[in-house]
């Protein structure tokens, strides 16, 4: 395995901010929290501060919409949110981005506006949503130490934190040694019937991942990719059940922490040699939304340096040091913006997607 380099409704005299149970991967499974309290510097926690107050002015309520394959996803995050801001009443819905992303452009058009927030995926639908001027420009603080390619210049969206769809073994079943990083390390005989990840065909982040493998290895790797028996399932949640299970011990393309959680097993690779898929979950406030305050508030706490370091997998802010000994994610060999550029034509997505298909039954 590739190791890493090495309560009131004011926050009181000191301005602290409370952070319960924070941060769960998008893996179903795979949970992750943490606990922390942080003393903000002055210009941020007086903007919270504001926007705290503001937030319970309009009735503090905020409504997310986020991506993702499980429903509860989501709950460790409003948790923090809640408890950092007593009185705030948060609701999160988690859908397929693709999904969140439809309904968001049936109520534009229609009206009955539900998200003040979206959090995707799908890129290219915040590029859709500024040119229609669909989105309420902001700049959180520390917006700025956003790494390049991760914010729109114009502030309508930002990426809150980063995302891959890498290699994963299950620890207790694979060693360190023996761990696969580049995808021809896949096809040794070891890993017959011991394959599992994702559709790639169901959804863009897990194709891009395979475009890439692709790209480097042919389309000739998938035919042998595929003699290994991979078990091909619905989402990164069922990829989880089946590592943490034993039923398979392996992922080619799995969301999983940078650094170990206790008392779970799954650990994320890094390749030798091969690129990488990474992108910036990426968030926006709409326009229309009904609770705007809240909206700045939660982008603003997203953005901040302590709430950064709290993610399970690379910080957004090129200031804030990833989980468990690892670089900033620019030391890696993955692009901040080929996803991006891959999801904006849409011909060649649908493109791949087809040929694809002709490999991979899930």
């Amino acid at each position: 395995m590739n190791a890493p380099d090495s309560v009131s409704h004011g926050f009181g005299r000191r301005n602290i901010l409370k952070f319960g149970a924070v941060g769960a991967i998008a893996a179903g499974a795979t949970a992750f929290a943490q606990k922390s309290a942080f003393a903000a510097p002055a210009d941020s926690a007086q903007h919270l501060q504001a926007l705290y107050q503001d937030a319970l002015d309009e009735g503090g309520r905020l409504v997310v919409w986020a991506g993702g394959s499980n429903p509860n996803q989501e709950a460790a995050t409003r948790a923090a949110f809640l408890a950092a801001f007593p009185g705030t009443d948060a609701t999160f819905t988690v859908r397929y981005s693709p999904v969140q992303a439809a309904l968001v452009n049936r109520q534009l058009a229609l009206g009955g506006l539900e998200p003040d927030v979206v959090q995707l995926q799908t890129l290219y639908d915040f590029d859709h949503w500024k040119a229609a001027n669909a989105l309420l420009p902001y700049r959180p603080p520390g917006a700025t130490k956003v790494f390049p390619g991760y914010r729109d210049p114009d502030d309508t969206y930002i990426g809150i934190n980063v995302r891959s769809f890498g290699r994963t073994v299950n620890s207790a079943l694979v060693g360190a040694a023996e761990a696969p990083g580049d995808a021809t390390d896949f096809l040794a005989p070891a890993f017959l019937d011991k394959i599992v990840f994702p559709d790639p065909t169901a959804e863009d982040a897990v194709l891009f991942a395979f475009y890439l493998i692709t790209q480097k290895h042919g389309l000739g790797y998938l035919e042998r990719l595929m003699a290994q028996r991979p078990l091909v399932v619905a989402n990164a949640g069922a990829t989880a059940a089946a590592l943490n299970s034993g039923q398979r011990t392996v992922s080619l393309a799995h969301l999983a922490p940078l650094a170990p959680v206790t008392g779970q097993s799954l650990r994320y690779v890094v390749p030798r040699t091969d690129a990488f898929m990474s992108w910036p979950q990426t968030a926006a406030i709409l326009r229309r939304a009904a609770n705007p305050a809240a909206a700045k508030l939660y982008l603003a706490w997203q953005l901040s340096a302590e709430r950064q370091g709290l993610g399970p997998q690379w910080p957004a802010r090129r200031d804030v040091t990833p989980p468990g000994g690892w670089r900033p994610i620019t030391a890696y060999n993955t692009s901040r913006t080929a996803f991006r550029e891959f999801l904006r034509d849409r011909e060649e997505v649908e493109r791949y997607r087809a040929v694809i298909r002709t490999f991979v039954a899930p």
